[in-house]
């Protein structure tokens, strides 16, 4: 059976797609993202006042200091998960003010 010019462009398209192979194009949701950004915050908050919380009853079990331990180290908690949350938030405004200037 005879070469086909059509079938070896085809081939030589297909081998060419085989090795340069094309991303899909992404479509960006900012609602979601946004969403993302502010229930990852939350979660810092609730995460620092959790984690003092618990130390602080973990140090009054250890050594019979209650209410001291957990009364102190709720308010470190708390204090590291504002901190957590005002990184995030200032680091996320400096990433979105650049991507703005870019646009």
């Amino acid at each position: 059976m005879p070469d086909d010019p059509a079938l070896d462009k085809l081939k030589s398209q297909i081998e060419k797609a085989k090795k340069e192979p094309q991303p899909l194009p992404v479509k960006k949701d900012e609602s979601l993202n946004k969403l993302g950004k502010y229930f990852n915050t939350g979660v810092e908050l609730v995460s620092g006042v959790f984690v003092g919380i618990g130390c602080g009853l973990l140090i009054d079990w250890a050594f019979g200091t209650s209410p001291w331990g957990l009364i102190i180290l709720f308010i470190l908690g708390s204090a590291a998960g504002m901190l957590n949350v005002y990184r995030t938030l200032i680091t996320k405004e400096k990433e979105d003010r650049k991507k703005d200037s870019h646009d």
